[in-house]
Parts: structure tokens; sequence; C-alpha cells
């Protein structure tokens, strides 16, 4: 049997106290005169005898509530192997340092007890054992054995990292750096969440294994789940949506979250949101882009004690023109240049099909096939190279197109393929004026 705690052993040294007390304590009796003290001798031999019978069974059960309470905060425990080990121990701890060890147990991080627990498993080795301190950044320096007074000053150096390895590769690291002579042991302290903990250890009977897990108490967490733009390509001098969606991870309503945004170092508070228990709320940001180029936002919410999951950032570009290049079959396309007519932050150009300069294709942001009878091999090479690269193709297929033309580029692509275009009557009662494609149109 071994102990995390050996060295709260020493409060045994108590037990003398109450022994102490039970040898040393004399009671006094009055003298009482009476007549025939012939009953009375019998009485007293016999209550003395019972009293002397309940003081050692009540010292008995003082010393062994006392010992079983000192085992208790001492933390006894068995080790796989019951044999006694003798020679050098090679100790290795794996300190879970992941943000989820930010949370508070009796108002102290998981990642401050596991350092301390490490502490006191180091001191109670030998001088001339050797230690080795792992985090989850299984840095090449953490992974050389040193002494017992370096190992301290290691644990130290230890805090939070959003750097994250599953418990398989701190062991298949440890089973590396496993010396060929000495007693292997190893120790996890950490709240083992079920992302990382992924390894199977009843294999190895090599080396002595111990668990120790941490377990905070229930927190309250409020996250920034996501955030998107309510418009597919934000306009610059236009107020634009964003959407923000955050979540209750707690069980507990929250109320009074603060809402805040920094857009290109500019910060601007949002108000407050109230959000059910393990529900979440959208909220809306108008957003106001005033200067083209690298838009750079950091949304954030307070929330404690775990903040990690607070702040969300959102980068993008916004170009002064949106450069569309039109593919058509015959000259300019009358419809597309109405839809364009007008729209100042669009830059549409029109190009035959048989004038397409395939090099300047990767200077546009759009590309609009416009009622092609067919797509040739060259020109769907050319298109795939294009949105391989991060390009935007619109197809307008026409009514008597070379379906298989059409198919074979949409499958280079992994896109839906298209059937033969067919003619039927159909009665249209109203326009359903609530679809996007309508949106601005009728305002």
């Amino acid at each position: 049997m071994q102990f995390v705690h050996p060295q709260i052993l020493w409060a045994l040294l108590a037990l003398s106290i109450p022994i102490i007390i039970h040898l040393f304590h004399f009671r006094r009796f009055k003298k009482v005169y009476f007549t025939n003290v012939k009953f009375l001798k019998e009485i007293k031999e016999e209550k003395s005898t019972r009293r002397q019978l309940r003081n050692l069974l009540v010292l008995l059960s003082r010393l062994l509530a006392f010992s079983f309470l000192v085992f208790a905060f001492a933390q006894p425990f068995l080790s796989k192997n019951d044999t006694a080990k003798t020679g050098k121990n090679f100790v290795s701890i794996f300190i879970d340092n992941s943000n989820s060890m930010m949370a508070l147990s009796e108002d102290v991080p998981l990642v401050d007890k596991a350092k301390k627990k490490a502490e006191e498993i180091v001191s109670a080795y030998g001088v001339a054992d050797q230690f080795q301190i792992l985090s989850h950044e299984l840095k090449g320096s953490q992974q050389r054995w040193i002494n017992q007074e370096n190992t301290i000053q290691a644990i130290d150096d230890i805090s939070l990292n959003p750097e994250v390895n599953l418990l398989s590769n701190v062991y298949n690291k440890q089973k590396q750096s496993k010396p060929k002579e000495g007693n292997h042991v190893i120790y996890y302290i950490s709240d083992f969440q079920k992302s990382i903990t992924n390894f199977n250890l009843d294999n190895d009977t090599l080396s002595e294994i111990n668990l120790l897990p941490l377990q905070s108490i229930k927190e309250s967490n409020v996250s920034i789940d996501s955030a998107w733009f309510e418009s597919v390509v934000p306009s610059i001098n236009q107020n634009n949506k964003l959407i923000v969606r955050i979540k209750n991870h707690s069980e507990e309503p929250k109320d009074d979250i603060r809402l805040s945004i920094n857009h290109n170092n500019q910060n601007r508070p949002e108000g407050t949101i109230s959000i059910p228990a393990m529900g979440t709320k959208i909220d809306t940001i108008n957003l106001l882009i005033s200067q083209p180029g690298w838009q750079n936002i950091r949304i954030k919410i307070d929330d404690y004690p775990i903040q990690f999951d607070d702040t969300y950032f959102i980068s993008f570009n916004i170009k002064e023109k949106t450069s569309v290049l039109a593919i058509n079959k015959n000259g300019t396309n009358k419809y597309l240049s109405a839809v364009f007519n007008g729209l100042k932050s669009f830059d549409l150009k029109n190009v035959q099909v048989s004038s397409i300069k395939y090099d300047q294709l990767k200077d546009n942001d759009l590309i609009i096939l416009t009622e092609l009878n067919e797509i040739t091999s060259g020109l769907a090479s050319a298109i795939k190279s294009y949105v391989e690269n991060g390009g935007n193709v619109l197809v307008f297929p026409t009514a008597n197109a070379n379906i298989a033309s059409y198919n074979n580029f949409f499958t280079s692509l992994n896109s839906n393929t298209i059937n033969k275009w067919t003619k039927t009557k159909s009665n249209v009662f109203r326009i359903n004026t609530s679809e996007f494609v309508f949106d601005n149109v009728y305002s």
C-alpha cells in the first residue's frame, strides 16, 4: 500500500494524547458515612467494572476514528504490482494544462491544484530518483529526466495553453523515454475530458500507472458559438448585418451578458443579452464598412470564470469593386447588364466565348457562364483551376445545351448534374416575394 500524501501520517502521533489522558485521569470519590455498607460495596464494585469497560471502549473508538481520518487524508492506494520494488525510480508526471483546467474547484483553478498535487508526488520520492514533467505541449525539453529540485521548477513553469494532445500521444512519448533499468512510474493529473482520453493501459505491465482525476464544481459557461454575415458578400459603404450566435452551456439562465465588437481597433458596445438555460441566443450587429481592404473583427462577451471561448475573430477582404466576367455565347448579355447597371460596387465585363483569354480568368472575383451551347474541355479545365484557387462560378445553361458537356464539367467540380430541358405548362397564382432572390426588389 502507498499513500498520495504520506506526510499526513505524522498526525498518528496525536493518538498518544487520549491514551495519556486516559491513564492519568484519576477520579476523586467523596466519602459518605453509612451505618451498613454491605450493600453499597456490592453496588460500587459492579458500577466500577462497567465504567472501566465503557471507558476502554470509548477510548478504542476514538483512536480508531482518528486513525481512519488520518488514513483517509493520506489517500492510500494499491499499486498495480503489490510486490515491493527496489532500485531507482523514474517518475513521469503529466499535468493537464488545457483550457478546461481553467474551471474552479473551491475557488482554485484545476491547473493550480494539479501542479500542487504534482509537487506533493515529487516530494514523496527520494532525492536520487529522476523525474519527467509533461504537459500538452510535449516539448522536447519536457522529455528529459531531471532531478527533484529542477522538477519543482518545471512544475511552476507550467501554465494554461490552448494546445491539446490526446493522452495516447502523451503515453507514447512516455514509453519512448522509458529507461531500461529502474522502476517506471507514471502519473496522469487531469480532469480527463472525453475528447482527449482515448488510450488503453490494461496491457502495460512494465510501468506503474496512476490516474489522479480532478473535478470542478459545476461552472456556468457562456460561449460565442458562431458568427456570419446575412449577405453572402459584405458591401462597402453600407450597413452589413452580422449575425452572432451565443450559447449557454449551464443549466441556469444567464442574464445581462455584455456583448461588444471591435472593428479595425474601434471598440463598440452592443448592449446586454439574456440566454435561457442550455439555450442559444442570436443577435444582430449592424456593421458599416467605410474603407476597402482587410477587415478585422473581434466579437467579445464578458463571462467568468471560463473565458477562453468568450472571443470570436473574423477577418475578410473588401474590394472597392467586385470584378465580374460574363462569358456569353454572342457578345453582350443584355439581361446581365441590366442587373448590374447602377451597382457601383460591381465591375461587369462581357466577353464572347470564342475570345476568352484563359490566363486572365484569375483576375476576376466571379465568372458567369451564360447560355453556352457546350462547355469545351479547355474551358472546363481553365474554370476548374480557377475554382480550385478560390474563384466563384455562376452557370446559366441554355435550353438546347449539350447536357453531356455540362455534366462532365459539373462532375469535375464535384457539383450536381442537370437533366434535359423540358417545357411544361403551369399556373402561377402569386410571386413568393419572401424568397431571398427577391430581397430589395420590391422595396
